[in-house]
This record gives C-alpha cells, structure tokens and sequence, in this order.
C-alpha cells in the first residue's frame, strides 16, 4: 500500500513540475523586452515617445527615420503625432520603417526646453526582443547650419503605465541607411550633440557613409512618398505628393542659398566703405 502511494505521488510531483516548467515557457512566449528593459505582454499597446531638448538653435527642417521590428511590433498607422511641426510628411506604409521630413524656414521650431518630437502606439503581436531605433539623416537650425547642440530622449508606456523614462534612444543598426543617408549632422551614442555632450574627449557616435545633401533629400522625397499597395493611400498621384514635398526643399535650399548671398554683399559692402573711409 505504501509503494503504491509512494509511486502515485512521485507521478503526481512530475506532472506538477511539467505544467509548472510548461506554464513558465508560454509566459516566457508572451513576453516582449523593448530596447533591452521594457517588459511588454503579447496584446499590450505600447506607445513610445521621442523628446528633443537643449538645441540652441531653432529648427527649420529635419529628416528623419524612426525603425522598429514589425515581427514583434505592430504599428497603429493613424497614431503618430508631431504637434511642433505642421505639414510633417511621413510614410507609415514601409514595413519597419518610418521616413519623415519637414520643412519651414518661416516658422521655426524651438526645442531650447524639453518638448515630445513625436509619439507613436504599437501593439506587441510576439514574445521575444524587439528595438525601436532612429536615425536623423538632416536637422538644420535657423542659423542655416546642422545642429550641434541637443539632446535626444525617449519614454516607453504600456497600457498607460510608463516603463521607461528618460532612456537614450538606440541608433539604428540599418546598413542601407547607414551607407546611403549620412550627411552633415553627426548621430552620438548618447543621444547628445557635440557642443552640449559631457563626453567631449570620448563621443561616440554612429556614422555611414557621406553623401552629398541634395542627393539625400532627393531620396527622401521618393521614400516618403512612396506608398507599397496599401488600399486608401493618399499617394494615388505619385507626382502630385512628390510636387507637394519637393518643392518646399527645393524652396528652401534656395532661400537659404539667396539668405547667404544677401548676407555676403552686406559683408562685402561694408568693407567698401571701411576703405573708403581709410582712403580717405
């Protein structure tokens, strides 16, 4: 009688140890870890928040990628907002990646404070590790020249709980976007620019190849306006969104071209008459 019960219990010890070790397995399943710390259950709505901080300068243009894993992630099309920029033109149609470019020399942004640059919501569709990463190709300032001084940061909620604060968003790892969209402005590891970064003697940064700044922006009009068989695209005229985005660069490369001019023969004529003074 004893042996008998001593064996059913040992068989029931076993079959509590395989449903526990199974059970933890799913869990483990559900689970999604976010840019290394923020823990997401399958079904949960994530929204993620980009803040800009310490510029010196006003923003007339920007162009930038946001990535994310959509094994993993999921993106709510209609859910990312820019309330600082108005007209920001975006494709949110590119599986995992998210171009964007905005332009107005006549109304520029200030971030001098901590503000949100934009927010978007996913839902978490699978267990695993998943990153949301970006990369900024251009942000000039008003003085007409890339931007040295800022600071980049990120918060991440779950279901309206945050589950990070304050992190230092990861630059993307894209080797197409890493060889083909460097310009000018210079991605540093912490989220800092090079006149405002504590890290002076060591700042690491996250460069590609360089390429001139017109062929960037000509890129980016295609891209961004390039919509991939989605039903109720607002690109059924290709030609009409590429007019609508290219022509604001191009206004803009040649008001700052025609600013820079303006500002040389004031120089210029200042000099002529500081030597005709001396001549004199």
């Amino acid at each position: 009688m004893r042996r008998l019960i001593s064996i059913i219990t040992a068989v029931m010890m076993t079959a509590l140890i395989l449903t526990t070790s199974v059970s933890a397995a799913n869990a483990a399943d559900d689970v999604l870890t976010i840019n290394g710390e923020g823990k997401v259950n399958v079904g949960d709505t994530v929204k993620f928040t980009l803040y800009l901080d310490e510029t010196k300068e006003d923003i007339i243009g920007f162009e930038l990628r946001l990535f994310y894993n959509s094994e993993y992630l999921k993106l709510d099309k209609k859910s990312l907002t820019s309330e600082k920029f108005d007209n920001l033109f975006y494709n949110p149609d590119i599986d995992g990646k998210i171009p964007m470019n905005w332009t107005d020399i006549g109304n520029p942004v200030s971030f001098a404070a901590k503000d949100v640059f934009l927010s978007c919501e996913f839902e978490a569709i699978k267990g695993g590790e998943a990153s949301i990463e970006y990369f900024v190709t251009e942000m000039y300032g008003d003085d007409m020249t890339y931007l040295k001084s800022y600071k980049w940061t990120y918060d991440l909620e779950v279901n309206g709980k945050k589950v990070i604060t304050d992190g230092v968003p990861p630059i993307t790892s894209d080797e197409e976007t890493l060889n083909e969209r460097q310009s000018s402005f210079i991605n540093y590891v912490d989220g800092m620019g090079e006149e405002n970064t504590p890290n002076k003697d060591n700042h690491e940064s996250v460069e590609g190849k360089h390429h001139a700044t017109y062929n960037v922006y000509e890129n980016d009009v295609i891209e961004v306006t390039r919509y991939e068989d989605v039903e109720n695209s607002p690109a059924k005229n290709p030609n009409f969104w590429i007019l609508a985005i290219g022509i604001p660069v191009i206004a803009a490369l040649v008001i700052a071209a025609i600013v820079i001019v303006i500002k040389n023969k004031k120089k210029a004529g200042k000099t002529e008459k500081t030597d005709s003074s001396d001549e004199k």
